[in-house]
């Protein structure tokens, strides 16, 4: 005899739909994260950009990396504008924000491949991962609200994209999740 798999049943379509909507936009947002921890860790007190040690573009060099000399002054002048604006508190907020974020990212990945691979706690499990995205993303948008002009422009409209995302996510997971309860309310008693 052949050993049987159980397989449960096919869970909702909007399950499978929600699901890989979150494994995308979670493995993307464990990406940007995992960025942001990088550019805040790197960007360090006491770095040599930090102690304004003089950076040169030279011709030959920015040609090696296939940029412009112009497009080297400009990255420059990002890492400039993200030490003048960036207020001491800034950076060890900002890397507990990234470093909470991309975890609760990888959460939304797990509960994402559960909805698709229909799980029945993988419901209620949406709804609390994407609205940790959500509390994570206002607390990164208030902080970047008191840092100066240069880091608002880098940082607010990235949040915004991010909030209306996470928003989106946590509406549906809960009007999914609230039919999900009607229906079986409404379902009849089996005896």
């Amino acid at each position: 005899m052949a050993p049987s798999i159980a397989r449960s049943l096919p869970g909702p379509a909007w399950a499978a739909s929600l699901g890989a909507v979150a494994v995308l936009f979670g493995a993307l947002m464990t990406a940007a994260q995992g960025h942001e921890f990088m550019v805040q860790a790197t960007l360090a007190p006491g770095s040599a950009a930090a102690r304004n040690v003089a950076v040169e573009c030279r011709e030959d060099e920015a040609a090696e990396e296939d940029v412009s000399v112009a497009e080297c002054e400009l990255m420059i002048a990002n890492v400039k504008i993200m030490l003048a604006s960036r207020p001491a508190w800034f950076r060890p907020v900002q890397m507990g924000l990234a470093l909470a974020g991309a975890l609760a990212a990888l959460l939304s990945v797990i509960v994402g491949i559960a909805l698709v691979d229909y799980r029945a706690w993988a419901p209620r499990a949406a709804v609390v991962a994407f609205s940790t995205l959500l509390l994570l993303d206002a607390a990164g948008f208030t902080a970047a609200l008191y840092t100066g002009p240069l880091l608002r422009a880098v940082y607010l409209w990235n949040l915004v994209l991010w909030s209306a995302i996470h928003l989106c996510l946590a509406a549906a997971a809960l009007a999914a999740r609230r039919t999900m309860v009607e229906t079986a309310s409404l379902a009849p008693a089996t005896v």
